[in-house]
């Protein structure tokens, strides 16, 4: 049921809204740090839904786990959850990444805007897309894969796809556990935790003064409405956060059970826990759109305005077609 039905069309809506959410942030008057972070956490989310959607709906969906790997699908079967895991861990540091910059900014109104700056997120995204596909590039070297032709047990020769351990994982595995543990899981945690405390303290104490202020009008209506700005969209980040840390933490703690002793839980139970975890975490990619819809007003105006480009260059092109269909039924 989880990858066969729910997975596929949670996986199909997270690629729709996060394309638009890339299409809008990239948008020049929606261009910002924040904004910048947002995209390249927009692209991982995006490609773990993409990655293995085909993956779930060939082999879940229609039931073809049930026959035999043909090839080169076993080599897709392979490369796809790397790929994934890959982009996961992507979305964990950029959710971390954005966590840190906008305690920055808020702690150090002026300060932090000097250091994080658009050029500051691009190199950002830059080194974590490249460090997170390195952590995992070894696991693409897991097996060896080749096509042989063999008797299908009924009479017919068919090809079919021969898959040999390498000596790889000997060497990588054990430290790509303690990597993954750290790096990808707990670590990031903490730090989204500590900082998300720090923020909410910091906002609620700016919320305080900015009140007091204006009781007191000492603030023009221009600063009310960039203080206001920033708080709408450091709640917008918190949430992102909180609801990052909502599935990664249950991931974070899976992982580490299962690191420190592998038979802790058994087949079935494990099965399970990954399933509803794999979901929730590309649950978790899509609702990140509706927070920007709920709490971003640039946002959905933005948005609107790309509908309406969208559906009059859609409108045009109709009554190009129309046209063109009438003139060559009057020439005819």
């Amino acid at each position: 049921m989880f990858y066969g039905i729910l997975y596929p069309i949670v996986a199909i809506l997270t690629v729709i809204t996060n394309v638009l959410v890339v299409g809008v942030f990239l948008k020049q008057r929606m261009k910002s740090p924040t904004t910048i972070l947002l995209v390249g956490l927009a692209i991982g989310d995006a490609g773990v839904g993409a990655v293995t959607l085909p993956l779930h709906i060939y082999y879940h969906s229609l039931q073809n786990y049930q026959f035999t790997m043909e090839y080169p699908g076993c080599i897709y079967y392979h490369v796809a959850p790397v790929i994934s895991t890959i982009l996961h861990t992507v979305s964990v540091w950029v959710t971390t990444a954005l966590g840190v910059q906008r305690y920055l900014v808020v702690s150090h109104p002026f300060k932090g805007p000097k250091y994080c700056t658009i050029t500051t997120s691009i190199v950002v995204l830059v080194y974590i897309y490249v460090l997170a596909t390195a952590m995992y590039f070894p696991q693409f070297f897991y097996l060896q894969f080749r096509e042989i032709f063999v008797d299908n047990g009924y009479g017919h020769m068919v090809y079919v796809c021969e898959c040999r351990r390498t000596s790889v994982p000997a060497v990588y595995e054990d430290k790509l556990k303690i990597l993954k543990l750290s790096l990808a899981k707990l670590i990031p945690c903490i730090i989204l935790t500590i900082t998300t405390i720090l923020l909410v303290k910091k906002l609620d104490e700016e919320a305080r003064q900015s009140g007091r202020l204006h009781a007191d009008q000492q603030v023009d209506n221009r600063e009310t409405r960039e203080a206001r700005l920033i708080r709408r969209t450091s709640l917008m980040i918190v949430i992102i956060v909180v609801t990052c840390l909502a599935v990664e933490v249950p991931n974070g703690l899976r992982y580490l059970v299962r690191t420190i002793n592998p038979e802790a839980l058994d087949p079935e139970t494990d099965l399970f826990l990954v399933s509803v975890l794999n979901v929730c975490t590309l649950l978790n990619f899509h609702i990140n759109f509706w927070i920007y819809i709920c709490l971003s007003q640039e946002f959905r105006k933005t948005l609107r305005a790309l509908f309406c480009r969208w559906n009059q260059k859609y409108q045009k092109v109709h009554l190009v077609s129309q046209s063109s269909m009438k003139t060559t039924s009057e020439n005819l």
